[in-house]
């Protein structure tokens, strides 16, 4: 069996931040033991309220942070082994915001050309031709190559960051929210535009987003992040319909729906919030966890198979 091409083996990442002048530094834990695989081709969807981890998990995955323990291996290797240019070739983001993550000053054409100059690909003309063929894939016009980032609209801008993310074929894309600072009317043609790319290309994804929905369709696997573990993962439709883990299912709970007559949603999770300054011992979800038992609050459940390739962190699940 070939190996996964992302793998990541009990990864944490902390951070010594201050309390104050004359304080002690405290430990913020940011990532703490995620072990996560991606194969080739497949898109693996990673949610989670603010704050629980994914976007740092995101960053080191890109090389962008190293982590404080564990093994990252990108194409079966240490990713510490890859150098900056391969790794560039391997693994390429698609970030939350389309307009800050453009360089206001460079037209299309050179924005999404950017990676090909730095590594040296193909002759003056042959990365022109390259660019071209990216924007026509991506949905844009020619006469979008010589466009400015700000005479573009939201939608368009996006389409630019993808392009510019695909223009190496890279085998992954780390999608880190790339539609949450879209219109809903938009969100639903790069979404379409998403899928259509991994077809064509043979992409893996690993899809960050608090929107759930939103993996429901893109993602085959599913998990669910919280104080900066994995609670629980497996198959999508599974996790996302049927979830074993409490958050999961208050996750689901906070959907909003369409019907009016239901209200606001109520994730009854009390008046404790998740805090990285300050993990709780045993389960860190007990504090706000409705059906938490004595055990809960000592013995830290390990993340263990109950169903199929489910893996659910939690006493009750057994």
């Amino acid at each position: 069996m070939s190996a996964p091409l992302l793998e990541l083996r009990d990864v944490a990442r902390t951070y010594r931040v201050g309390a104050g002048l004359f304080a002690k530094k405290r430990v913020l834990t940011a990532v703490a033991g995620v072990s996560l695989q991606v194969g080739r081709g497949e898109v693996l969807g990673l949610v989670g309220e603010s704050g629980c981890g994914k976007s740092t998990l995101a960053r080191i995955i890109l090389g962008l942070e190293a982590p404080s323990a564990g093994e990252v291996f990108l194409d079966g290797r240490p990713i510490g082994s890859i150098g900056r240019l391969e790794r560039g070739r391997l693994v390429q983001p698609i970030f939350q915001d389309p307009y800050s993550s453009l360089n206001p000053r460079r037209q299309i054409a050179s924005i999404v050309g950017l990676p090909l100059d730095v590594h040296g690909i193909g002759t003056a003309g042959e990365r022109r031709d390259a660019v071209a063929e990216m924007l026509a894939l991506v949905g844009l016009a020619p006469h979008h190559a010589t466009s400015f980032p700000a005479q573009l609209s939201g939608r368009q801008r996006q389409r630019v960051a993808i392009a510019r993310a695909l223009v190496l074929r890279p085998a992954l894309v780390v999608c880190d929210e790339p539609t949450s600072a879209l219109d809903v009317s938009v969100q639903s043609q790069i979404l379409n535009l998403l899928m259509d790319l991994r077809e064509r290309l043979g992409l893996a994804y690993l899809f960050i987003s608090h929107n759930l929905a939103v993996v429901h369709m893109l993602a085959a696997r599913a998990a669910a992040m919280y104080l900066g573990r994995v609670v629980e993962q497996g198959e999508a439709q599974r996790v996302l319909t049927a979830p074993r883990h409490p958050y999961t299912a208050a996750l689901l709970a906070s959907v909003l729906t369409p019907d009016a007559s239901l209200g606001l949603p109520q994730m009854r999770l009390g008046t404790v919030f998740p805090n990285p300054l300050a993990l709780p011992t045993g389960c860190s979800f007990h504090p706000r966890c409705p059906l938490a038992l004595e055990r809960c609050s000592v013995e830290r459940p390990p993340l263990r198979q109950v169903d199929g390739d489910g893996l659910v962190a939690c006493h009750l699940a057994q």
